[in-house]
């Protein structure tokens, strides 16, 4: 190899070994990896009610009761069976359950009435709308919460900001009062009161960051996205039309609303169906019959009567009064009044509870919001404490530490109104979820 080439490759390789260097693959690599989501709270709870797996059972369990509606309504539908009846006979012809051998057999029925059936239908249908309510339910439940976690995300990560604040100052602090030990101005004590303070406020800072790991977590497990994602939040917004309402006019909001009525009462309309299904076992049916079969001669018909003829049908109608059948009509009766008697009493129940939990939920918001302008005035007041403390101190009449009291007040205060304001948003779902509007007030 010349000399000149050899000179090549050392500059080639030096060129190169800043771009082979870990440091610089793992930072390409940690730029792959993680992804920054923009997310407003309406796209949040969107992709929940996406990808929720709740909802997708729920989804299935509603085709699940439409399939058994469509079972059910089959009862009133005619009904064609096709077979046959081959069978070898010596002597007179025989029956094959009770229809004489032949080579095809077609039966066929129509039921034109019977308050049974019409009935259970009707129960099928109330369950089926049952099912769909219990969709509704879980889709509040998950924009409810989506929403909650949303939010208890985007005002911890202001916490945390006011966190870090507060121990950079506590540690500036700390700092100067272990300056002033050395130069013999202040006492350890003095020194041990600031590091109290500083390990205090990392602690807080530690918390916050916790509270906002896990919530962020949580609300990629419900938005479905991937766990390498960052999601950025904005500020979260909610239609509070319904708040505005007088506690009456809400609650009879409530009552057209919520799932949990609407399946209470679906319910009483099902349990009447099947109280009256019950009844019609002791009424009167008509229906529709025919049949048509195939005959051979093989089976010996031409020697026993006196005309053979190979194609037979029947048509006709089958009335049947139903007469005695012992204690069964009367027990399974008494059964369903008493059922009905209990879905009744669920319902007046879920009713008087609900009308309880809205005023419970009125009255903590109202509260809530009371410690939101409480919070707000001791920000406030906490300000223009900071402001006088700053003019003091420049002016000589108060000392440094006497500012940094003012300054931690008002860091307190801030925390304070940003907890207060998280209170009322959490009131706000409540009263939302209780009413039976969180999702279209989150969407």
């Amino acid at each position: 190899m010349s000399k000149s080439s050899g000179l090549f490759l050392v500059f080639f390789a030096a060129c190169m070994a800043p771009l082979n260097h870990p440091s610089v693959h793992a930072a390409d690599t940690a730029n792959l990896e993680t992804e920054i989501r923009a997310l407003t709270l309406q796209e949040a709870v969107g992709l929940t009610l996406a990808h929720s797996p709740q909802v997708l059972i729920a989804a299935a369990q509603s085709l699940r009761s439409r399939e058994a509606l469509r079972e059910t309504r089959s009862l009133n539908r005619p009904q064609v069976t096709i077979g046959s009846g081959l069978a070898y006979n010596n002597g007179f012809p025989l029956s094959i359950e009770g229809a004489a051998p032949s080579i095809i057999q077609i039966g066929g029925s129509q039921s034109i009435f019977s308050k049974k059936n019409n009935n259970l239908i009707r129960e099928a249908e109330e369950s089926g709308k049952k099912s769909r309510f219990e969709i509704q339910s879980v889709r509040d439940e998950l924009a409810s919460r989506t929403a909650s976690v949303y939010f208890e995300l985007h005002q911890v990560r202001k916490i945390i900001g006011l966190e870090s604040k507060r121990l950079d100052n506590a540690q500036r602090q700390q700092d100067i009062q272990e300056t002033l030990l050395q130069a013999g101005k202040v006492r350890q004590v003095d020194v041990s009161l600031a590091k109290r303070s500083t390990a205090a406020a990392r602690q807080q800072l530690l918390e916050a960051q916790e509270r906002a790991r896990v919530a962020e977590a949580e609300l990629r497990e419900l938005t479905g996205l991937s766990g390498s994602v960052t999601i950025q939040t904005a500020e979260p917004k909610i239609d509070k039309s319904v708040l505005i309402l007088e506690r009456e006019t809400l609650y009879q909001h409530a009552l057209e609303c919520t799932p949990e009525v609407q399946q209470a009462e679906s319910s009483v309309r099902e349990k009447g169906f099947h109280l009256e299904a019950e009844k019609g076992e002791n009424l009167p049916k008509l229906d529709i019959i025919s049949q048509y079969a195939l005959f051979s001669r093989t089976n010996n018909y031409q020697d026993f009567f006196n005309r053979f003829t190979r194609n037979n049908f029947l048509i006709g109608l089958s009335f049947q009064v139903p007469v005695f059948n012992g204690d069964r009509t009367g027990s399974r009766v008494a059964q369903s009044r008493q059922e009905l008697a209990e879905a009744r009493y669920r319902l007046q129940h879920i009713k008087s509870e609900l009308d309880l939990r809205i005023q419970r939920e009125l009255s903590a918001l109202q509260v809530a919001r009371g410690k939101v302008t409480q919070a707000q005035i001791n920000m406030q007041t906490a300000k223009e404490v900071v402001g006088d403390s700053q003019a003091r101190l420049e002016e000589g009449q108060i000392s440094p530490k006497e500012m940094e009291e003012s300054r931690s007040q008002l860091y307190e205060s801030e925390l304070a109104e940003l907890e207060a304001d998280l209170t009322v948003f959490q009131r706000e779902l409540d009263l939302l979820r209780t009413t039976g509007s969180v999702e279209s007030a989150v969407q």
